[in-house]
């Protein structure tokens, strides 16, 4: 038995037990999901429900929603009354998230808008839009990638417009 308090074994043991302590409680910002991120952003985001109600609809898979959380991604389809999401988990260099949320008009597939959600404080709250600095607009689609990390912008006859590649700070221009 180890009894004694200088004995050199005791001390690797003790400075073992400390740094897996810190791996983990470190590691643990950077597990979350992105449903867990989904979830902390502002409940007055959409109008057409609390992101709890909007997951609710997604995790029963109608119309083709689904959340691929491996990827960090998930899309809601909306059936003309509720409104149309797709959602992808960036990470920025220091791991801490980068939650992008692309979304269109009732009634319309198209995805015009996207907002942007980092940590902040412990909260999600809405980023800079300049780290895309595309602006929301009839004229614009967002395509947010289920794989990857590159948002595609195309027009209205789907022609790609631009690539923009995340590179764990801000987006590139491809």
């Amino acid at each position: 038995a180890i009894t004694s308090r200088s004995h050199p074994m005791r001390k690797i043991l003790l400075s073992t037990l400390v740094c897996i302590t810190v791996l983990i409680a470190s590691g643990s910002a950077a597990t979350k999901s992105i449903v867990e991120y989904f979830l902390a952003i502002p409940h007055q985001t959409f109008t057409e429900g609390s992101p709890d109600e909007l997951l609710a609809i997604i995790k029963r898979g109608e119309s083709g929603s689904f959340i691929d959380s491996k990827n960090g991604f998930m899309r809601l389809t909306g059936d003309g009354a509720q409104v149309s999401l797709q959602i992808a988990l960036f990470r920025y260099d220091d791991k801490s998230p980068l939650l992008a949320v692309a979304w269109g008009e009732l009634e319309q597939p198209d995805f015009t808008h996207l907002t942007f959600f980092h940590e902040k404080d412990g909260k999600m709250v809405v980023a800079d839009r300049t780290i895309l600095p595309v602006a929301d607009s009839t004229k614009h689609r967002f395509e947010l990638p289920r794989h990857g990390r590159t948002v595609t912008v195309r027009d209205a006859k789907s022609t790609v417009l631009s690539k923009w590649a995340w590179d764990g700070k801000h987006f590139q221009k491809e």
